[in-house]
């Protein structure tokens, strides 16, 4: 009998065959364009009383495994006796969240068509289970940014697809290391919110802005992470059905995702993923990752289309 390998299961030739296969799988028909529902959602939001908006996804995965853990980062951090006494200091199996928000700043700014936001996300990989390193968290990923979002009145037409929104900014992420693991890299960045039919494409290009050499802790960073990477999500029904495809200048990564709903404001929530840039201590590594927990709903998951 052929023996189960996890890796296999992360390679992204079937990430992209199982996306492509629930892709086909019939969606439920709805009255109103996605795309007016989306704008007509979006102008609710800002005229709520909320002042914290959803960005790019609050998760909490209190199991993510991976299959290819970065130990070589951390050998020359620790002495050799203290690995060999303790084991090693990063575990396959650790716990997962992000929170992600913003806030709008100003409507129409300078009598523009520009709202302008100011925007947080945090990610943290937490080796929950490694009590033999006091539980740490090996990394903690730091990415504030300030831009001008665009919500489009008549959708702008793009090879067959509707141009929703775009956004124009500016990012920071850092992980706020001692220098041997520090990680950190500026961005102008674009962001463009497509739609077509029940599917919601969102495509990111940024340039990074360049560092001198001597306070450079990444400078391969693109052959990585590359200049953008590519969105898709489906929405059937209930379920949400999200890949990401980032390509870098020499290497590539994959992420799927899934959700579905538990309780009010709460979803099932799982990801699997296989590449590079999965955080910044592993940006050069690769990666074999899948994880479930529960993520937050956000106002796009209305009830009115079955998605609370």
């Amino acid at each position: 009998m052929q023996s189960f390998n996890g890796g296999n299961l992360l390679n992204p030739r079937y990430l992209i065959g199982l996306f492509l296969l629930l892709g086909f799988c019939k969606a439920q028909a709805y009255d109103e364009p996605l795309g007016v529902f989306l704008r007509g959602e979006y102008q609710k939001i800002l005229e709520s009383h909320f002042s914290l908006l959803p960005h790019q996804g609050t998760y909490l995965m209190p199991v993510s495994y991976n299959g290819r853990p970065n130990r070589d980062v951390y050998e020359n951090v620790f002495p050799e006796d203290i690995v060999s006494e303790r084991g090693p200091y990063v575990d396959h199996l650790e716990a997962e969240y992000q929170i992600s928000f913003n806030v709008l700043v100003n409507k129409k700014i300078f009598n523009s068509p520009f709202d302008l936001f100011i925007g947080y996300t945090q990610g943290s990989w937490w080796q929950v289970y490694n009590s033999d390193w006091s539980k740490p968290f090996r990394d903690t990923n730091y990415a504030p940014e300030i831009f001008l979002r665009k919500v489009l009145a008549k959708p702008g037409r793009f090879l067959g697809m509707d141009l929703v929104a775009y956004d124009l900014g500016y990012i920071h992420q850092s992980n706020g290391q001692i220098q041997e693991l520090s990680r950190s890299w500026d961005r102008l960045q674009t962001r463009l919110a497509f739609v077509y039919g029940r599917m919601i494409l969102a495509l990111q290009l940024w340039y990074r802005l360049p560092e001198r050499e001597a306070v450079d802790d990444n400078p391969d960073l693109y052959k990585y992470m590359g200049y953008g990477q590519l969105t898709t999500m489906f929405k059937f029904e209930k379920s949400n059905i999200g890949l990401l495809y980032r390509p870098g200048e020499r290497y590539h990564s994959v992420e799927l995702q899934y959700s579905y709903p538990m309780i009010e404001g709460i979803r099932f929530f799982m990801k699997a993923s296989y590449g590079y840039g999965t955080n910044l201590i592993d940006y050069d590594h690769r990666s074999e990752r899948i994880g479930i927990g529960v993520s937050l709903a956000n106002p796009f998951n209305s009830s009115k289309f079955g998605m609370q």
